[in-house]
């Protein structure tokens, strides 16, 4: 990723290079999940993020600082041309109203074969002080984005087992043969899941055709922590999403490898 800087007193302009293709720069920008990811400078968290990327529409962000005071930001969309252009509003909440100044952030995303080009304009500053705070800010969080647009992070592997025709017959081989009792049997024919003694898991799914689509070849269940990003992440990668599934305890999304697996991405749920 390279960059550069440009600046006049009430005006401020970065550009930063990403491996990435436009879609999926421009999807981080408009996508809440991805957003918190890399909204962040430095010691900076995200906390609610809510954004209506379309003409006319507003957003807001809160940050934390890291002594847990809540900055929040906010605007409204002037326009949305994806996968090229965000023009918006920014205005800081101040406790002292009358010290609320609306400035004006523009991105841009370039194609340069491939990779993309962001160029960020935000003007509108009240002097240099302001702009050179921006500037320190602006550039930690581009330099975040890089990390939230190259790969999706793969935090191990929630499941692994095999696919299977008929659930009630391999549930029970494994039983009889090798003395396996299921932690939970689904129903409808959709098979079970096994948790082993070291704390890993092991499945037999696709029976009833209702939950995951049958392959005969092991299945693997990536855990991710962000699925809606890894999603939309693939999505600007113009990588097909076969199926995203939903069950009472997880949610899960699959894509074909270049041989032909069938490859889940994974997400628990929280319990309540």
């Amino acid at each position: 990723m390279n960059h550069s800087t440009t600046a006049a007193p009430t005006r401020l302009v970065l550009r930063r290079t990403y491996r990435a293709r436009r879609e999926q720069v421009f999807a981080a920008w408009t996508t809440p999940s991805i957003v918190a990811q890399f909204f962040g400078p430095d010691d900076v968290t995200i906390g609610d993020v809510a954004m209506d990327p379309t003409p006319g529409g507003a957003y807001r962000i809160e940050m934390r600082m890291p002594d847990g005071e809540i900055w929040p930001v906010s605007g409204v969309y002037r326009e949305v041309v994806a996968p090229e252009r965000i023009v918006c509003t920014w205005k800081w909440d101040e406790d002292d109203p009358a010290q609320e100044r609306e400035t004006l952030l523009t991105l841009e995303f370039l194609d340069r074969g491939g990779e993309t080009e962001l160029v960020l304009t935000h003007e509108g500053f009240r002097d240099e002080e302001q702009r050179d705070g921006h500037s320190k800010g602006w550039s930690a969080i581009l330099s975040q984005l890089d990390a939230a647009t190259t790969a999706i992070r793969i935090d191990g592997i929630d499941l692994s087992g095999y696919m299977v025709k008929d659930a009630s017959r391999a549930i029970a081989f494994y039983r009889d043969v090798l003395g396996l009792e299921p932690t939970r049997v689904y129903p409808e024919n959709r098979g079970a899941e096994y948790d082993l003694p070291d704390g890993t898991t092991f499945g037999l799914w696709g029976g009833g055709g209702a939950v995951m689509p049958f392959q005969p070849s092991n299945g693997i269940l990536f855990a991710v922590g962000d699925l809606d990003g890894a999603v939309t992440s693939l999505k600007a990668r113009c990588i097909p999403v076969l199926t995203e599934i939903e069950t009472p305890n997880c949610r899960m999304a699959a894509i074909n490898d270049t041989e032909g697996n069938m490859v889940f991405l994974h997400q628990r749920k929280t319990a309540s």
